[in-house]
């Protein structure tokens, strides 16, 4: 008898399930850094990482009404936009 697994990929967004944010909650993190580029009204930094998602094709999930998405991911689009300090 043979059992099928599932063995999610990188591109797969359930591989990322354990890390899922709505972009609400993604946005109060970001916020909670203080970096400059989070500074303003709440609904100004969805709409940035909302944007982001966008621009770099991430992958989204919809939960009931909420959409969301790897937070991870969105730590990487903000790297590839504000890189740190170089050494």
């Amino acid at each position: 008898m043979a059992i099928a697994t599932l063995t999610p990929t990188d591109d797969d967004p359930a591989s990322h399930a354990d890390e899922l944010v709505t972009f609400d909650e993604a946005a109060l993190l970001f916020q909670q850094i203080g970096r400059p580029e989070f500074d303003g009204r709440l609904s100004v930094v969805k709409r940035k990482l909302q944007r982001w998602a966008d621009q770099d094709g991430l992958a989204t999930v919809r939960r009931g009404r909420a959409l969301m998405v790897s937070f991870s991911d969105l730590l990487e689009a903000h790297a590839r936009r504000h890189p740190g300090p170089t050494r």
